[in-house]
């Protein structure tokens, strides 16, 4: 922890203990625009723009915001492809959000494995799903870095493969935040999210 970490909180709760309620519009450094200066060191971590991100919420609850919007099935395009192992709470909310719109499950989620005796998931595999059945998958949704194994993904060859065939592309980056380069507005990424715990989270393009 930063040394001046102890002094800056005690000045906010001194802050918030006079001020109360009119802290929120009260200069310098208003509570209602606190995320402003975070918003540009977080963009700078994931490759975007200050405009494109927001902080909000935690994961998971920010990974049933983005699905409530980015995924809009259609009778004959409502999958969403996951890798198999995913994280399970992003599991139980892409399960959730399948349920949510009117779909099952069983027929909507659709899973990449790595091949039998072996441990990561082939780039070329992934790929070959999104070719064969991408006119039936409405969202990609990845890690960026599979918590389980540590691989970490072609994020933008995906991205790219997966938009020609008309579905929208989103990455859970909780693995890979502040880890590995990312580039998400070079990259076109559609949308991702990553974990507040390792430190900030949530864009939209």
């Amino acid at each position: 922890m930063p040394k001046a970490t102890r002094r800056v909180v005690n000045e906010f709760m001194d802050r918030w203990a006079g001020e109360g309620v009119f802290g929120h519009f009260s200069e310098p450094s208003p509570w209602t625009k606190c995320d402003q200066d975070l918003s540009k060191s977080v963009a700078r971590f994931v490759g975007a723009d200050p405009v494109e991100i927001a902080l909000m919420n935690g994961l998971t609850v920010n990974v049933h915001i983005l699905l409530a919007s980015f995924y809009n099935p259609t009778s004959t395009r409502h999958k969403i492809l996951l890798e198999s192992r995913a994280f399970p709470s992003d599991h139980y909310a892409i399960e959730s959000q399948i349920k949510l719109k009117g779909f099952d499950p069983e027929e909507s989620m659709l899973f990449v494995s790595p091949r039998e005796g072996e441990d990561l998931i082939r780039t070329e595999d992934i790929l070959r799903i999104i070719e064969e059945k991408g006119d039936s998958i409405a969202v990609v949704f990845l890690s960026g870095m599979q918590y389980y194994t540590g691989q970490l993904f072609e994020i933008e060859k995906i991205t790219r493969a997966a938009q020609a065939k008309g579905s929208l592309v989103g990455w859970d980056l909780a693995h890979c935040y502040i880890n590995v380069p990312l580039h998400l507005h070079d990259w076109n990424v559609d949308f991702a999210c990553w974990c507040s715990y390792k430190i900030f989270k949530f864009i939209i393009r």
